[in-house]
């Protein structure tokens, strides 16, 4: 346990009621996705997308996932809490790919930068696109940048 490591001695009260609150936080950012980025992946799936999900998460996040307002929206999840790997792995993309039934060549991968997901999905010849709707992870990539998940769909259009 981290306390313990730490010199922490919680109680198995301390340990719930940080268990609870971690589980509340990852629930609360899992439902604050805006409604405009709800909107633009609903445009994305009607024009013929498959969507997943590439993700360093916490197994709290990865548990809360499934009662997200942004679960119905993805055909796949690859959870790195999940899969054993995690970004910039190609691995854990791969097993997205593979899930999907596509090639990386066939994917459009959007991301924020962090954890150098973007390099690491256009290697795998993923087509990387940078938001800046939840953080500007990566201000020096090259390529091309949304400010929302709204602008997608336009930008990308319908799968080939």
């Amino acid at each position: 346990m981290i306390a313990e490591r730490v010199g922490g001695d919680p109680s198995d009260e301390q340990v719930l009621e940080a268990t609870n609150l971690r589980r509340g936080l990852a629930r609360q950012l899992l439902n604050a996705a805006p409604a405009t980025t709800i909107g633009a992946l609903a445009r994305l799936r009607a024009s013929g997308w498959r969507i997943g999900l590439v993700s360093n998460v916490t197994a709290e996040t990865q548990v809360q996932w499934a009662e997200s307002s942004l679960a119905p929206h993805f055909d796949f999840t690859a959870f790195s809490a999940e899969i054993g790997s995690a970004k910039p792995e190609p691995a854990i993309y791969l097993t997205a790919c593979t899930a999907l039934g596509v090639s990386p060549a066939e994917c459009v991968y959007i991301g924020d930068g962090r954890d150098n997901e973007l390099a690491a999905a256009a290697s795998l010849g993923m087509h990387a696109i940078r938001t800046l709707e939840h953080a500007n992870s990566h201000p020096a990539w090259p390529g091309p940048t949304v400010r929302t998940f709204a602008e997608l769909p336009s930008l990308i259009g319908t799968p080939a």
